[in-house]
């Protein structure tokens, strides 16, 4: 009970409350990715001019006015990552695969017959996968810099001594919960590196505000073992309204509702401390959920001239609200035993995020029936997604910034042709993302191919995609802030079937 009147003192006391929210965690709902219909993705997702698909109608809103008649279109899609990871100069390999439905949607098509401007009016639903979380990494080395001491002393400088240690009537989880709901993410770290003795007060006194490493005393080289395991989805509800005026323009606007789920638990062991230690090794783990919603609209037009089309969208902002479930645990094995500090409390925090606008622009054109070449561009500013600062939290103000920092324009050129022989379509596609961090890459490139069959009242189609993404990620975002360097060598197969209405 003591410890609950010393902290209500010190509410008013000069504390920054800090979430665990980053700009890795805002780029997980804002990196584009490749997904789409089996025939989408052969062409490389160069259908903005187009339409007549599901997966262009998740580009061009005016996709859905092309469709000649009512139609119904499911997709699976089976996913291989082959994940490289370089950590201090040291790689690792991975392999991990998942299957799913990637889309579904349904399209009805009423045609005019009495005459007008107006020659069909469509009304389509597309549910698509936009981004997949599936993967996991490994990363290890020898870090002669930065070790776990680093993380926790990073959030412990500036926090008072009195808040973290523990006083009589009083569990673990009960001060680790308390510190959570009135001092932040921040506060929990330092009490979290403070009671598996890591990190040492320089005076043992209540208003001591300043800490040393008690693991690695002596800046010892250490040995990081890093596992991370990613999973869970974005998916998007596209409800689309379009139609086609006269012989040659297309015309469409979708509502969107965006749905994503993710979980990521990463495991760090440290070990090998050296003789200045009674250090053997330690576990940190941290268990992450997140669930959210999103909106957004898009605005979209196709125009025929001879056997040419042209095609322009635009994609609002996607406006999202998040809730983060956060469980932390962490062991220290040492000579005179093994400490564990498991809280068992879920910390929860909440936030909003805009995610930039995409401008995209389409040229395509089509030889009679025997087959077509299309290109795509599509145009997005980075720097402008962004954390809801709410009452000027800090923390999202410096992400913020950070963001507008590290990040730019970055555009995705798109390629795709189609051969027609009879029933039978042969396709390729080809895509390349430039890079959106301005100082190290976060790209991804590919090419695709695959086959599509008329079978009269239906249509079977299937692509493969190979890609290379390439992107980086901290460690952790304070203190222990070594970079890994991930390349993920990707292998997707589509398989579609369209049934006519």
């Amino acid at each position: 009970m003591k410890k609950y009147i010393y902290h209500v003192l010190l509410t008013c006391s000069c504390t920054i409350i800090i979430n665990a929210q980053s700009m890795q965690d805002a780029l997980r709902y804002a990196r584009p990715e490749l997904t789409g219909t089996a025939r989408y993705m052969s062409m490389g997702g160069a259908f903005n001019a187009l339409g007549g698909d599901f997966s262009a109608i998740n580009d061009n809103p005016a996709a859905g006015g092309v469709f000649v008649n009512s139609e119904f279109n499911v997709t699976l899609n089976s996913n291989n990552n082959r994940i490289n990871s370089n950590y201090l100069e040291k790689e690792n390999k991975i392999n991990s695969e998942n299957t799913n439905i990637n889309q579904f949607g349904v399209v009805l098509v009423l045609k005019n017959t009495n005459g007008g401007d107006l020659s069909k009016l469509s009304f389509a639903y597309n549910y698509q996968r936009t981004q997949s979380f599936e993967d996991k990494y490994r990363a290890s080395g020898a870090n002669n810099n930065n070790g776990l001491d680093d993380y926790f002393l990073a959030f412990a400088n500036g926090v008072q001594y009195g808040r973290i240690k523990t006083y009589d009537n009083e569990t673990l989880s009960e001060s680790y919960e308390f510190l959570g709901n009135n001092f932040g993410f921040a506060t929990q770290q330092a009490f979290l590196g403070y009671q598996s003795y890591i990190i040492n007060p320089f005076d043992d006194i209540d208003l001591n505000n300043l800490y040393s490493s008690n693991s690695n005393p002596q800046n010892q080289v250490v040995d990081h073992d890093f596992f991370v395991s990613n999973s869970g989805h974005n998916g998007k509800h596209s409800f689309n309204i379009s139609g086609q005026l006269k012989d040659n323009l297309y015309l469409g606007i979708n509502l969107n509702s965006y749905y994503a789920e993710f979980r990521r638990i990463d495991r760090l062991i440290e070990f090998n401390y050296g003789s200045g230690s009674d250090f053997i090794s330690t576990i940190f783990e941290n268990d992450l959920n997140t669930a959210g919603s999103g909106f957004s609209f898009q605005l979209g037009s196709i125009y025929k001239f001879k056997n040419l089309r042209i095609g322009i969208s635009y994609q609002s902002p996607v406006w999202y609200n998040f809730t983060d479930e956060l469980v932390q645990y962490i062991e220290t094995s040492k000579t005179s035993g093994i400490d564990i500090v498991d809280p068992k409390i879920i910390n929860i925090y909440e936030f909003s995020l805009k995610t930039p606008s995409i401008f995209s622009l389409g040229l395509a054109h089509v030889f009679g029936s025997k087959g077509l070449i299309t290109f795509q561009y599509d145009l997005t500013d980075f720097s402008n997604l962004k954390f809801d600062v709410r009452d000027g939290d800090i923390n999202f103000i410096n992400q913020n910034n950070k963001i507008e920092r590290s990040l730019k324009s970055a555009g995705i050129l798109k390629l795709g042709g189609e051969y027609r022989v009879n029933r039978l379509s042969f396709r390729l596609g080809y895509f390349d993302q430039q890079s959106i961090n301005k100082t190290i890459n976060d790209v991804s490139n590919g090419y695709s191919f695959g086959l599509g069959y008329d079978l009269g009242s239906s249509l079977l189609n299937i692509g493969i995609l190979n890609q290379n993404i390439k992107k980086s990620e901290s460690m952790y975002q304070e203190g222990l802030t070594d970079i890994i360097y991930l390349r993920n060598r990707q292998e997707q197969f589509f398989i579609s079937l369209a049934v006519k209405l």
